[in-house]
């Protein structure tokens, strides 16, 4: 994408952050239309107001890195197999797992996003008729990701699905929660390197983390965190727990708006933005989410929650295990939203019908 880019305008990342902007714009769109397909329209609404003026949203879509990229093509996807809930189309569910393998290119933590969808399809389709899409939407992820481990397989002799980095971020993320340090596990990439380079006996391992021999070392960091895992299970299962948990919180992004120096007409516009993207803090949102799910739960409506919940909980699942920064699972909120959506037009409902009957 950015060599395409800088072939139009070389070296402006001006113009890639306006590309990125307007890519990242289309999944309020998708947004509502997942939500509409699933819930009323006014949920749809709602859902999408709320993914427009999210701060979080719209912080991460100027950072030149791929995280907020990678929501499009998971929207998209789940957005197909919602169409295709009441009778499975194989063609728009082939194209789903393609998607999926798209998001893979840009990052690699939706990897396993395709089989844990399949494994929720008794949820979404009815009994008969979840074999064939299941096998589908994981052939066509297969598809999209397999010139990647082609290419890895012919150049590094190696089995590698997609990139590295999953022992880095495994011994990372255990050592975040290990605050006394009992484990000796390294908590940054330089303190990694170092380590490496000193327990190796190789000064030039403190140059990079993957060069040279990058697919030994990760796969001795993987070895390495599977061995602190083995040694402490439950103590790491209350660490995934904590790090599932954090991910619910919305990031303090910083407001641009508050420090625009503009006339007074674009203040009178800026004021009131502002005071709306104040709103979206997690004391806010989280109490909508869980609203909104239990209203789905208590209507029965477990298709429309399984669709909307297939994405949250398997970053919940796998990213729990890892060191975790917001952007990693920036697209698990976009499905939360619609939950929350759900939580705020009920309330409005209940206000509406209180109102009128006065």
């Amino acid at each position: 994408m950015l060599s395409f880019i800088y072939r139009i305008a070389p070296e402006s990342n001006t113009v890639v952050q306006i590309f990125q902007a307007a890519l990242d714009s289309l999944c309020a769109v998708i947004v509502f239309l997942l939500a509409a397909e699933l819930l009323p329209t006014g949920v749809g609404t709602i859902a999408g107001l709320m993914t427009a003026f999210a701060p979080q949203f719209s912080w991460n879509s100027i950072q030149l890195l791929p995280d907020s990229l990678t929501a499009l093509p998971i929207l998209l996807a789940l957005y197909l197999i919602a169409l295709t809930r009441h009778r499975p189309r194989i063609l728009l569910i082939l194209i789903a797992g393609m998607l999926i393998g798209v998001s893979c290119w840009l990052r690699a933590n939706a990897l396993l996003l395709a089989p844990f969808t399949a494994l929720l399809f008794p949820a979404i389709f009815k009994r008969g008729q979840r074999l064939r899409p299941a096998l589908t939407i994981i052939g066509g992820a297969c598809l999209v990701i397999a010139p990647l481990t082609i290419r890895n397989a012919i150049v590094f002799g190696k089995f590698i699905p997609v990139s590295l980095g999953a022992g880095q971020t495994l011994i990372e993320g255990i050592a975040d929660y290990n605050t006394d340090r009992s484990l000796g596990l390294p908590q940054t990439d330089i303190e990694l390197i170092r380590g490496e380079a000193a327990a190796y006996n190789r000064h030039d391992y403190a140059n990079s983390l993957f060069a040279p021999d990058g697919v030994e070392r990760d796969r001795a960091r993987t070895a390495r965190g599977l061995a602190a895992i083995r040694a402490h299970p439950f103590w790491f299962a209350g660490v995934m727990v904590r790090r599932a948990g954090s991910m619910l919180r919305l990031e303090r992004t910083p407001l641009r708006l508050s420090t625009t120096n503009s006339g007074v007409r674009q203040r009178l516009f800026q004021w009131p933005l502002l005071a709306i993207q104040k709103l979206f803090i997690t004391a806010i949102f989280l109490p909508l989410v869980l609203i909104g799910a239990g209203i789905l739960v208590y209507q029965r409506q477990f298709q429309s929650l399984a669709i909307l919940l297939v994405v949250p909980c398997y970053y919940f699942c796998t990213q729990s295990a890892l060191h975790t920064e917001y952007r990693y699972v920036l697209v698990i909120h976009y499905f939360l939203f619609v939950l929350a959506a759900v939580g705020a037009y009920t309330i409005a409902c209940k206000l509406k019908q209180r109102l009128s009957r006065k």
